[in-house]
């Protein structure tokens, strides 16, 4: 009987979760580490099965195999955020009958690793798949990332949110919302069910969390986010090498072209031209003093600006432009434009044109001929959206050119 002892202590000192279960796959012993990593103690176990126990019958098809068969069998399982490989073997019971004895090595550590290789690799496969067709702009390739990795991972919904705006979501607007509030890898819940947000440049991607998930985010994020934001910065380039291409093509056909155009002619394709390679701006108008006057001599998008004219005194900005004209600036963007357009003696004509919302963000431009004004350019957006210093350069270098060609009419 001494080896029975024996055998008892080891089984109760393996390092490894193992029980012993009869034929009807009722468990008839499990030792310390078992009951440590399962919460649970005899008299909840003993005498029941893990349909009774845990609400599941994989161990049981396993199990009835080693039983009829007299051979080993192995499976692995998952309980909480820990993953096991579970060798079975066939015992003899003291009835004769045969049950199964079992222990379960915790294999997290290698699942994991595995786990984290492979999103890597797959990622990575992915971005490779996407880079063989042209990428039109960063949305488009985040978007069709998201896309392929719910295709391809089993990514069951997500959320891609750009600044303060969901681009796409598969979740509910509350939780996109608070997301926003997030920063760095952060989990957060909404009505007890728990999120990941993932920020990086100026995204911010939402899916759903578990404690394995948030593990593996918090690993693989790391691994893959300078792959994509290496792709990021690529598309970022191309895109301000086509504007510049595109803006030093639009600027010589203005040189080329101003000797042949008539005056209103030829500003308003300037600034049509200027309103489609400037990344921010919606509207725009061109604004030159004649006879003691502000007329606007171009528009896009503000139907019948061109009937328009006011004394200096009457600007829409008011002292703003002087202030800022003192201080040495030929470009320059509009803070709080809405409560100086509201104070303004023409405030219901720019009332009209929407310019009481609060988004709404102008850049000026102003034309001089030596030391006097003559007037100005104003590039618009009503998105809140700050103009780059990219967007700023290009303005300014319309304007020298404006400047010159304005002096050679008589205003």
């Amino acid at each position: 009987m001494r080896h029975l002892f024996y055998l008892q202590q080891f089984f109760e000192r393996l390092p490894s979760p193992a029980f012993i279960k009869d034929n009807k796959f009722r468990y008839v012993w499990i030792n310390k580490e078992w009951k440590k990593t399962y919460e649970l103690d005899d008299r909840k176990v003993i005498g029941k099965t893990d349909q009774k126990i845990f609400g599941n019958t994989i161990s049981e098809k396993i199990e009835s195999k080693v039983i009829k068969s007299k051979k080993n069998q192995e499976y692995e399982k998952e309980y909480k955020d820990k993953f096991f490989r579970v060798v079975v073997i066939p015992i003899r019971l003291g009835d004769g009958t045969y049950g199964v004895a079992g222990i379960e090595f915790d294999e997290t550590k290698r699942y994991f690793n595995d786990l984290v290789l492979q999103a890597n690799l797959k990622v990575s496969e992915i971005i490779r798949e996407l880079l063989v067709s042209p990428l039109e702009s960063k949305d488009f390739f985040v978007e069709r990332l998201l896309d392929k990795v719910q295709e391809k991972m089993h990514l069951e919904k997500y959320a891609l949110i750009k600044n303060d705006e969901i681009i796409k979501s598969f979740f509910p607007e509350n939780v996109c919302l608070k997301a926003m509030t997030k920063e760095g890898i952060k989990e957060f819940s909404v009505n007890t069910v728990k999120y990941i947000v993932i920020p990086f440049d100026e995204y911010k991607v939402v899916i759903n969390s578990s404690p394995i998930t948030l593990k593996l985010t918090n690993y693989i994020v790391p691994l893959i986010l300078p792959k994509v934001e290496n792709v990021l910065s690529m598309i970022e380039n191309e895109a301000r090498k086509k504007q510049y291409y595109t803006t030093m093509e639009k600027m010589v056909e203005a040189v080329i072209s101003w000797k042949k155009a008539k005056l209103e002619d030829f500003l308003q394709k300037v600034l049509e031209d200027i309103v489609q390679i400037i990344p921010e701006a919606e509207k725009g108008t061109v604004w030159l003093i004649k006879d003691g006057k502000y007329k606007c001599i171009a528009e896009v998008g503000y139907k019948d600006a061109t009937k328009l004219e006011f004394p200096p005194e009457k600007t829409s900005y008011g002292q703003k432009i002087e202030e800022m004209i003192k201080e040495g600036y030929t470009v320059f963007e509009i803070e709080g434009a809405k409560d100086l357009v509201s104070t303004s003696p023409l405030a219901e004509t720019f009332k009209k044109y929407g310019m009481f919302d609060p988004n709404f963000r102008p850049l000026l431009g102003i034309f001089k001929v030596g030391n006097n004004v003559i007037g100005n350019i104003s590039i618009d957006n009503f998105s809140g959206i700050s103009f780059s210093n990219e967007s700023k350069k290009i303005l300014e270098q319309y304007v020298k050119i404006l400047s010159n060609f304005l002096e050679e009419y008589e205003i």
